[in-house]
């Protein structure tokens, strides 16, 4: 079980995680509007941009990582089409998950590979966007996201910053929570303490820590009421 205690910090992932599969329809609003920019960008057909997105966040562990790297797409340009807010959609408002957010003790923050207006957007929507002591995003992150080793970095100086975490401090204090297991292997290697957040993935690797199909399943690995 992981201590709910006053030392833990818990760092979320944003999309799939704060919200989960049952509410994927919501990253798969962002998710048109990214193929709709490939396709506007390589000149391509939608069915091939759907493809190729897919193929460049296999790859490279963002849509736009992979079109920064081929084409040299700026950042704020893919972000600014694909937060059309008139396409988008966002999760539902959650008392449930409020409540329990609340109820660790610790910090708590949110990690996501987005530019925080959407993010924020989506956690303003389900009542918790005042649960959480900062965001650090892709911009944060310099444009560099998980999986690679300078978002870890970055996350690790936020958290110092803000007197969360300490060099030399035990690194399992931190529990990253995360749907996918590509971006917990690096906080892995880290010492951090890894959540795997799906129903999809049946058998995790070893070193993932502790698994839950949903947020609000929390209290199965934590001793959270």
């Amino acid at each position: 079980m992981i201590p709910n205690d006053a030392d833990r910090i818990w760092v979320f992932d944003y999309d799939l995680t704060l919200y989960g599969e049952s509410e994927r329809y919501v990253l798969n609003s962002l998710d048109k509007r990214i193929a709709m920019f490939v396709q506007k960008t390589l000149s391509v057909g939608y069915d091939e941009a759907q493809r190729k997105r897919k193929d460049y966040w296999s790859e490279y562990g963002t849509t736009l990582a992979g079109l920064r790297n081929l084409y040299g797409v700026q950042p704020n340009e893919f972000f600014d089409y694909i937060h059309e807010p008139s396409t988008l959609v966002f999760p539902r408002e959650s008392p449930r998950k409020r409540e329990l957010l609340l109820g660790l003790k610790g910090r708590r923050f949110v990690f996501t590979n987005a530019r925080r207006d959407w993010s924020d957007a989506g956690l303003a929507r389900m009542g918790i966007d005042d649960c959480f002591e900062g965001v650090l995003d892709l911009y944060g992150m310099h444009w560099e996201g998980k999986p690679y080793d300078n978002a870890y970095d970055q996350m690790e100086k936020f958290l110092q910053a803000r007197k969360a975490f300490a060099k030399g401090d035990d690194p399992s204090r931190i529990i990253l929570l995360e749907d996918s297991i590509k971006n917990l292997e690096p906080a892995h290697r880290r010492g951090w303490t890894t959540l795997l957040v799906t129903p999809i993935v049946k058998d995790a690797p070893a070193w993932v820590n502790y698994q839950i199909d949903e947020l609000v399943n929390l209290p199965e690995v934590t001793d959270v009421a």
